[in-house]
C-alpha cells in the first residue's frame, strides 16, 4: 500500500517505531500478530476516501458484491500493517513459533530440488507478509539468502533516518542474508552452487527501480512490466526455480505453498515461458486471497507494482 509523505505521516512512524515497536517486542508472537491486524482494521476505519478507491480498484480485475469488497480491503489493510511491522516480531520468531504459526503444502517439492544438488531458486510475489517465508525456512534450517532491493527514495528526513535505519537493522537480524539487487550478484551464484537457496521476487522490486531485464506480459487483463531474472537466473545456474506464496492458513495463522518447479524438462521452458508461468500462478493466487496482494492502490490504468506499460 502506498502512502505519501506528511507531517502526520511521520508522527506515525515515531509512534510506531518507539512505543509500539517496543510493546510488540514485549508481547507474545501470536498476541503481536493480532495487534498488527487491529491496526489495519483502525487504519480501514478511518480511511473510507481511500477505502472507496481500492474498492474501484478491485473491480477491475474481480467481481464481488459489496460486502465481499468491503472484507476484502478491510483485510487487505490488515496485511499491510503485518507485512510492514511483523519485522518486529522476527527476532523472537523461533523454530517452535514457526511451527505454531505456519503449516506448509508442497515443501517436498523443495527437498526434491535441493537433492539436486544445484541450488533452488524461490520466486515468489508481493503477496502476504513477504518476509515471513524467509524467515520460517531458515529457522527450520534451511541455507536461506533473498535478493532485495532497500530504497529511501522519496522518504522524508524523519523516514529516512528513523523507519528506513531501524528496518535495515531488523532486517540484519533475520537469519538468512538479504542481497542488494543493484550489487555484484556473484554471492548468489556461489550460494547456489554450494546448494543454497534464494528467495526473488518475481513480479519486481515494489520500488519504481527496474534492475534487470523486464518485458510486458498480459497481468489479470492489463499490460504489466514484470522481470525476467528469476527466469535468466536459473538458466545461467541450472539450478531448480520453484514458485513459492503465503496465503491464510487452514489451522494456523499463515500456509507457505511451495509449487512444483516452473522448467519442466519435457516442455520447452525458455525465460518467456518460465515468466508466464510464474505470473500464471500469481494471478491464481490474487483472485483466491485478493487482500493479500500488495500495492491494490497502484492497479489502475494498467500498474502493479513497477510502472507498467499503457494498455
Amino acid at each position: 500500500m502506498v502512502t505519501r509523505e506528511s507531517i502526520g505521516r511521520d508522527l506515525l512512524r515515531l509512534v510506531v517505531w518507539y512505543p509500539l515497536r517496543w510493546t510488540i517486542e514485549a508481547l507474545p508472537v501470536s498476541v503481536g500478530l493480532r495487534l498488527l491486524n487491529k491496526m489495519g482494521e483502525l487504519h480501514y476505519a478511518l480511511s473510507r476516501r481511500k477505502g472507496a478507491m481500492l474498492k474501484e480498484n478491485l473491480s477491475r480485475f474481480i467481481d464481488m458484491d459489496e460486502e465481499q469488497k468491503t472484507k476484502t480491503v478491510r483485510d487487505y489493510c490488515e496485511n499491510h500493517y503485518v507485512d510492514r511491522l511483523i519485522i518486529f516480531i522476527f527476532p523472537k520468531l523461533h523454530r517452535r513459533h514457526v511451527q505454531r504459526t505456519v503449516e506448509f503444502e508442497g515443501r517436498q517439492h523443495l527437498d526434491e530440488a535441493l537433492k539436486k544438488g544445484r541450488g533452488v531458486i524461490l520466486v515468489h510475489g508481493h503477496f502476504g507478509p513477504v518476509h515471513l517465508p524467509l524467515v520460517a525456512l531458515a529457522r527450520l534450517g534451511y541455507k536461506m539468502k533473498q535478493i532485495g532491493l532497500p530504497s529511501d527514495d522519496g522518504l522524508s528526513w524523519i523516514g529516512r533516518r528513523v523507519a528506513f535505519r531501524l528496518r535495515l537493522r531488523y532486517e540484519a537480524k533475520i537469519p538468512a542474508e538479504i542481497i542488494n539487487a543493484g550489487a555484484f550478484l556473484r554471492p548468489i551464484f556461489l550460494w547456489l552452487k554450494e546448494g543454497g537457496v534464494v528467495m526473488v521476487t518475481g513480479d519486481g522490486s515494489g520500488t519504481q527501480r527496474h534492475v534487470g531485464r523486464h518485458e510486458v506480459f498480459d497481468f489479470l487483463g492489463h499490460k504489466a512490466l514484470f522481470p525476467l531474472g528469476p527466469a535468466i537466473l536459473a538458466k545461467k545456474t541450472g539450478a531448480e526455480i520453484l514458485p513459492l506464496f503465503i496465503t491464510p492458513g487452514d489451522k494456523k495463522p499463515y500456509k507457505i505453498i511451495i509449487g512444483a518447479p516452473l522448467i519442466h524438462p519435457d516442455e520447452a521452458s525458455d525465460i518467456h515461458t518460465i515468466t508466464k508461468r510464474f505470473i500464471a500462478e500469481l494471478e491464481c493466487k490474487i483472485r483466491a486471497y485478493p487482500a493479500y496482494m500488495h500495492f491494490l492502490d497502484r492497479f489502475k490504468a494498467g500498474e502493479y507494482v513497477v510502472s507498467a506499460a499503457k494498455d
